[in-house]
């Protein structure tokens, strides 16, 4: 009998107690966001937000890290697939995200001059400035005459 029980162990089987592993993973697809896409040369990349907020970028055809495969990316919505046997079989996100289009319709450079003549840097979101570039605060200015 102990024989038995070693065996059943070495051999994988799976402890009843335990609740099944959840396969398809559907209980995600309401926490995962489509954030808006990249077209180049006709190639559409979609791009999504975890419920963890990691960001993935994908294409039609592509798995995606639960088991779901990309179908297809329009501007305004993803459809994947869940694996074979999952319900549903199919999921649709619309895009989220757009708050700023119209802003950010006209900016296409990456840099820009801003109101005050300065050059706002590359690379941030806002054309903020960085910590102690112009315009931030001196360490050790404050309060003194």
């Amino acid at each position: 009998m102990l024989a038995g029980a070693a065996l059943s162990c070495l051999t994988g089987m799976r402890d009843p107690f335990l609740p099944q592993p959840d396969v398809c993973q559907t209980a995600q697809l309401t926490q995962w966001r489509y954030q808006g896409f990249v077209a180049v040369k006709g190639n559409i990349r979609g791009i999504l937000r975890d419920g963890n907020g990691k960001w993935h970028r994908t294409g039609t055809g592509e798995p995606l890290p639960p088991g779901w495969r990309v179908g297809n990316i329009t501007d305004q919505e993803m459809q994947i697939f869940t694996a074979a046997g999952c319900e549903p079989s199919q999921w649709r996100w619309t895009r989220q995200g757009d708050q700023h289009e119209a802003m950010d319709r006209d900016n296409h450079g990456v840099q820009r001059s801003d109101s005050k003549g300065g050059s706002a840097e590359a690379g941030h979101a806002d054309g903020g400035r960085r910590a102690g570039g112009a315009g931030a605060a001196k360490s050790g200015g404050a309060g003194k005459t």
